[in-house]
């Protein structure tokens, strides 16, 4: 599957169109402005309906006319909200680059650096460039209507890089009990209403939409880490390089532990990927989520 056969070209037809993907792309920001209903708004209704019946409201489904389905092939249950994927072609095509990529180069070098800087080094570095991210998270928390968890992660910000070295040790969790958690603009959006947009696979970036690129490039608007990187184009390619390696390092085997099972890679990448930022973004406003049926443990966030 991941480590045979050549890369193939896309498509002839896809290569000349390229000019064109990014008018897909703002085309598809415009419609997520109006994909309704908002993630916000679901989630004041969803309480109420869910307290009206036992809890069991499920935002995103509707009424079963079947009701209960002994042979299990009710076709209701299959009348769900996808991720659209309408540059599936160039998707697949940078999947399959980024795959070898990840067991040429990635995999080996993470497991060999793995081998020879401690663990506890690489969770300093881990933390250092957590740190560094910080900010962005500050303001979405607030954006969120978060106050205490903003406040929180801005106490986190001047503790670490202070007392904690620039972020390399975590006095903030340790001695004061506050503990990182996570937040980006593209889970903002989408609380807001933003829809997905659809589905892209970036050169070595990985899998996102475009919901979800469009606020990682406004959180890396405010975060020194890309003040930094941007300062010296070779300084910005050891650091992103490093950070790579380096988180890798931290997570071995969970790539492999999705595509392990699956039928088609890059479906099941697509799925843990839709499904892990829906639940952030539905948790987020307080609408409780069924577990995804992929590995809990795999995260897909970059600060």
């Amino acid at each position: 599957m991941s480590t045979r056969g050549d890369i193939e070209k896309p498509p002839r037809r896809l290569r000349v169109r390229t000019r064109s993907v990014w008018l897909v792309l703002f085309a598809g920001l415009i419609c997520s402005l109006a994909t309704p209903p908002s993630f916000a708004a679901v989630a004041d209704f969803g309480v109420e309906a869910g307290n009206e019946q036992g809890g069991n409201y499920d935002p995103f489904g509707v009424d079963d006319p079947w009701g209960y389905d002994p042979w299990d092939d009710d076709p209701w249950d299959n009348e769900r909200p996808g991720l659209a994927d309408p540059l599936e072609p160039l998707n697949r095509f940078f999947f399959r680059v980024n795959d070898r990529l990840y067991f040429w180069i990635l995999d080996p070098t993470a497991r060999g650096y793995a081998k020879v800087v401690p663990e506890d080094i690489r969770l300093c570095f881990r933390r250092f460039f957590r740190n560094l991210t910080a900010p962005a998270r500050v303001v979405n928390h607030l954006l969120q209507g978060q106050i205490k968890a903003s406040g929180s992660e801005l106490a986190r910000f001047v503790l670490n890089t202070t007392i904690g070295i620039g972020g390399l040790a975590d006095p903030a969790a340790g001695s004061f009990g506050l503990e990182h958690r996570s937040a980006d603009l593209g889970q903002t959006l989408g609380i807001y209403g933003f829809g997905d947009g659809f589905y892209i696979v970036w050169p070595l970036l990985g899998p996102s939409t475009l919901r979800d690129s469009l606020g990682m490039m406004g959180d890396s608007m405010i975060s020194p880490l890309r003040h930094l990187m941007a300062a010296d184009l070779r300084v910005g390619a050891a650091i992103y390089v490093g950070r790579t390696v380096n988180a890798e390092s931290l997570r071995l085997g969970e790539y492999e532990e999705i595509i392990r099972a699956a039928v088609d890679p890059y479906l099941a990448i697509r799925n843990a990927y839709w499904q892990f930022r829906r639940n952030k973004i539905l948790s987020r406003s307080r609408v409780l989520v069924s577990p995804t049926v992929f590995n809990e443990n795999v995260d897909f966030e970059y600060n």
